[in-house]
């Protein structure tokens, strides 16, 4: 190895050990469901909230506990829990699923709220103010008694990057849209991720 390419593989090494960030697996290994979300406790994400107003804020989202089987996740003063299971992650204490195997575009699952998920994308490139992302899988959750519709972009071994909710009103005739996009992610694969 020529000195230039130990240098540009030193300063690498550095760069990524300073961001506190955990490159995405970068092999054509078969992605699990809990790649697309990694809970382990510590794992945060940061993201700028675009409510239509003028501004964005700022969310922030961590998991505080994951005993390998249930993670918590603190999002503001919400607590959400999750149960990670082989087959995906599930919202308990109903049948709803945030992401279920098979991860087959065209696939299909209970959601949250009611909804249908539909698996819609399985190779999706997306460019947020965290970086740009490849292989990641766009999932988007309809129905339920909200009518609301909910377009999620999971990226393996980071996590959501893009949360896009959208709710018609009958009555008026109006549409609200909420987005949320990464702006930061600290994150640690934990050992399903090894392959």
């Amino acid at each position: 190895m020529t000195f230039g390419v130990r240098a540009a593989v030193a300063i690498f090494a550095f760069a990524v050990a300073c961001a506190g960030q955990t490159p995405a697996p970068s092999t054509l290994a078969a992605i699990e469901p809990r790649d697309l979300y990694p809970l382990q406790t510590g794992n945060a994400w940061s993201y700028d909230v675009d409510t239509g107003d003028a501004s964005t804020t700022l969310g922030i989202a961590r998991v505080e506990a994951f005993d390998g089987r249930i993670a918590e996740v603190h999002t503001g003063r919400a607590v959400v829990r999750y149960e990670v299971l082989p087959e995906g992650i599930r919202v308990p204490p109903a049948d709803a699923w945030l992401l279920r195997a098979p991860l087959v575009e065209g696939a299909t699952w209970p959601g949250r709220g009611g909804r249908t998920a539909l698996l819609i994308s399985t190779g999706t490139t997306i460019e947020t103010p965290a970086g740009a992302f490849d292989r990641c899988m766009e999932v988007v959750e309809t129905g339920g008694k909200l009518e609301l519709e909910v377009h999620t972009v999971y990226c393996p071994g980071v996590g959501p990057v893009l949360v896009v909710s959208t709710m018609h009103s009958n009555v008026s005739d109006r549409v609200a849209t909420v987005s949320a996009q990464l702006r930061g992610y600290d994150v640690s694969l934990g050992l399903h991720s090894e392959r």
